[in-house]
């Protein structure tokens, strides 16, 4: 074939794929993966650690905790930041990012990890059940991670995130309740990061406000992404306790967003961004605070003891009097046969006289 027919062959094939390329319908979010549709049934399709082991979140079971003594109180620094620094809020198309500064890092998980972004998951109006962990089976309203990369190995998150020991997820678990001017901090900018990727700078303010007050209660365990990838390279802690937000606030975080651009035809709304409890596969979960039914055992055992010992020591007792009574009843007895006997005199008869 001439070089010229050649050319204007490849030029046909060329259109012709274009226009079947363009005839496929993208994702609704514009994304590689979804949450809608199959959802993340689909995503070990094209992301293979997702079917694979050490998936997140979890149920914490209460039947698989095991207490950890050397499990110490988180230290966060650089989580205070001022009001005169700005944040970048972002509109990923999967949920609401909030990017952190690098002077923000925990203490006392072996490396140093370097916060690098926060980000929240949620359910729906009608269902405000959209935390990814739960506890023994309990979903709560929406979960906050905030996530830190390895920074003694790695330079930045992107390059830490499939590697062993590379990140480190904090999970705080959201309930509905009072007013949060914490969360409000993020919430009332909502409105202007609407569609995907749309951003705003907003004021810094205090990240650990968004925690809660008790950092000393946790579960830890090692997991994965909760997104695609899904690479098994976190290490969770979260915390027992949850932080309230109120009605008004979780209904903003479940109505105000998109999952796409703001010119797309077919707006699909932000919501249901929580992927299902994974598989257990037998793994260890530490926490650093006792069950309440330890707390019971241990009080039982307590009680058992005492109870023995009381019992013995009142056996003692009661034997002790026994014998005491007894001696003295003894004693008292001879007393009483000494009493019962008559001592008589000896009567020498006199000899007769006669006259």
């Amino acid at each position: 074939m001439p070089a010229q027919g050649f050319s204007a062959a490849r030029a046909t094939v060329l259109i012709l794929f274009l226009k079947v390329q363009s005839s496929v319908p993208a994702p609704h979010n514009g994304s590689k993966w979804t949450y809608v549709g199959e959802g993340e049934k689909a995503w070990s399709k094209s992301f293979p650690s997702c079917g694979g082991m050490l998936q997140s979140p979890i149920d914490f079971d209460s039947d698989n905790l095991q207490y950890d003594s050397s499990l110490s109180p988180l230290v966060l620094e650089g989580y205070n930041m001022s009001s005169n620094e700005q944040f970048i809020l972002t509109n990923n198309g999967h949920s609401v990012k909030l990017g952190l500064p690098p002077n923000m890092y925990i203490k006392g998980l072996g490396p140093r990890y370097t916060a690098t972004q926060l980000h929240l998951h949620w359910g729906n109006q009608n269902n405000p059940h959209g935390s990814e962990h739960t506890v023994d089976g309990k979903h709560f309203a929406a979960e906050l991670h905030i996530v830190h990369y390895n920074s003694d190995r790695y330079p930045d998150a992107s390059t830490a995130r499939d590697k062993s020991e590379g990140l480190a997820v904090l999970g705080v678990l959201l309930e509905m309740g009072s007013f949060s001017p914490s969360y409000d901090n993020i919430f009332s900018h909502l409105q202007d990061v609407k569609y995907k990727d749309q951003k705003i700078q907003i004021p810094g303010f205090n990240i650990l406000d968004l925690l809660p007050q008790n950092l000393d209660e946790y579960y830890r365990y090692q997991g994965s992404l909760t997104t695609p990838p899904c690479f098994p390279s976190v290490l969770w802690t979260v915390f027992r306790n949850p932080v309230q937000i109120s009605q008004d606030q979780l209904l903003a975080l479940e109505t105000a967003l998109y999952c796409t651009h703001i010119d797309d035809p077919s707006p699909l709304e932000m919501v249901d961004n929580f992927r299902k409890v994974q598989k257990f596969d037998e793994r260890l979960v530490r926490v650093s605070f006792q069950k309440e039914e330890d707390f019971s055992s241990a009080g039982l055992s307590m009680g058992i003891i005492l109870s023995v010992a009381i019992a013995g020591v009142l056996g003692v007792s009661v034997i002790l009097a026994l014998s005491i009574w007894l001696l003295r009843r003894k004693k008292s007895s001879k007393k009483e046969e000494n009493k019962g006997v008559i001592y008589k005199p000896a009567v020498k008869k006199e000899a007769d006289i006669n006259p």
